[in-house]
């Protein structure tokens, strides 16, 4: 039989030294926070080098593009090459860390910025480089609670976006932003280091041949089929959809903050509401994904997709004060939820086939061309009808994927499957 040979049906036994589940989870789940903390200080710095370099709002939104494309392009293919090479995810994953430090020292020394559009892409390729191997492990390693790991991983991601904007945001009142992009560099690559001694066995046993090229049309295959008779397509768009709500609201928020008449805030103001967004997260993504794995994806995504197309609108409309700070705050309960669980709902649909890795890559890709498609149309938006446009066209994004939602499989959690 064809399936007895596929990849992913019948793994090798074991003779290499095994990372163990906790050592594994606690390091991607760690090390994650501290990837985030340092990348989404950039929705704060780059307030600074939107008025620095003098730019508009495409030209932002370009910014944007910029690392949405880049993460796209790098998660796809990372997430094929990962789960053919299982046993290089360590060097995958310190390469990663290494790869974001390198390019945010180049950015920060970049005189132009048509030069820090070409940093932005090796940076932007260290973040999303991480995620196919490492939410592929979570979720090969704990399939009964594979919801509330994934989520936790993006929980410790919101830790470090709340502490990311609000550090940026405080060195701005005494350093320039070339120095605070570059400074983490000695950081990070010290991380790298730490994260492939502690995951160099994660990997398993090295295979003795691998045939690229008839692994690649097996896996190919095996994709087809995935995507043949199932909710994928309607968990790929919720996903997409979201991933571009989310980024024209989080993109814009501290720009909309800084230039808006009225407003005027500054640099910490700005990175304290954007450490709102991801601070509510923190505790209600795994309350989300522990739900999820005992009732169902399918509920939770729906409420969450109607609760957002609320709270964006409200943003523009609370005016400043007080009004605002809680409309954004509101949102960060359930801003970064749904991307989790729809990555959960993807790998329940392929448990077994051996693409945990490709379809977080494909999630992730897909989700980044369509964000950075969305990063420069909202910017056109905001240039011809002021900053709240970014707003209302976050809340329609999400009402369209409030749509795609009732389409999505009503699976019951990976609990009740295996029960």
């Amino acid at each position: 039989m064809v399936d007895s040979v596929e990849r992913g049906q019948a793994a090798p036994p074991e003779t290499a030294p095994r990372t163990n589940d906790k050592v594994m989870a606690t390091t991607l789940i760690g090390a994650h926070g501290v990837e985030h903390m340092y990348g989404h200080s950039f929705a704060v710095l780059v307030t600074e080098i939107y008025q620095d370099l003098g730019l508009d709002p495409i030209q932002a939104g370009v910014l944007s593009a910029v690392r949405q494309l880049t993460g796209g392009l790098t998660s796809v293919s990372s997430g094929f090459l990962v789960d053919m090479f299982e046993h290089r995810r360590a060097q995958v994953l310190a390469g990663s860390m290494a790869l974001i430090g390198l390019g945010y020292f180049l950015v920060s020394i970049s005189p132009t910025y048509t030069l820090i559009l070409a940093a932005l892409v090796l940076a932007s390729a260290g973040s999303s480089l991480w995620h196919p191997p490492a939410l592929g492990l979570l979720a090969q390693r704990f399939p009964q609670r594979r919801g509330l790991f994934i989520s936790l991983h993006r929980s410790t991601g919101n830790v470090g976006d709340v502490i990311g904007p609000l550090a940026a945001g405080a060195l701005l009142l005494v350093l320039g932003w070339r120095w605070i992009m570059g400074g983490g560099t000695p950081i990070l690559l010290f991380l790298a280091i730490a994260v492939f001694l502690l995951l160099r066995n994660v990997g398993g046993t090295k295979p003795g041949h691998i045939d690229f090229v008839s692994d690649f049309k097996a896996q190919m295959r095996l994709l087809r089929e995935a995507f043949r008779g199932s909710g994928m397509w309607a968990i790929f768009t919720v996903s997409a959809v979201r991933g571009m709500g989310d980024r024209s609201y989080v993109f814009f928020l501290p720009l909309y903050l800084r230039d808006v008449d009225g407003l005027d805030k500054g640099a910490f103001t700005a990175g304290f509401h954007v450490a709102l967004l991801a601070a509510g997260g923190i505790f209600a993504g795994p309350l989300f994904g522990a739900l999820s794995d005992r009732i169902g994806r399918r509920a939770i995504i729906v409420f969450l997709m109607v609760v957002a197309v609320v709270l964006s609108v409200a943003t523009p409309l609370a005016g400043g004060g007080i009004y605002l700070t809680l409309s954004v705050a509101l949102f960060g309960v359930f801003h970064s939820s749904v991307n989790s669980l729809t990555q959960a709902a993807a790998i329940d649909e392929v448990e077994g086939r051996g693409l945990d890795a490709t379809f977080m890559g494909l999630m992730w890709g897909s989700n980044a061309f369509f964000g950075a498609g969305a990063a420069v149309a909202v910017g056109g938006l905001v240039q011809i009808f002021g900053w709240d446009a970014a707003f209302y066209a976050a809340a329609g994004l999400f009402f369209v994927g409030f749509l795609a939602s009732l389409l999505l499989p009503s699976n019951k959690g990976s609990v009740a499957r295996a029960a």
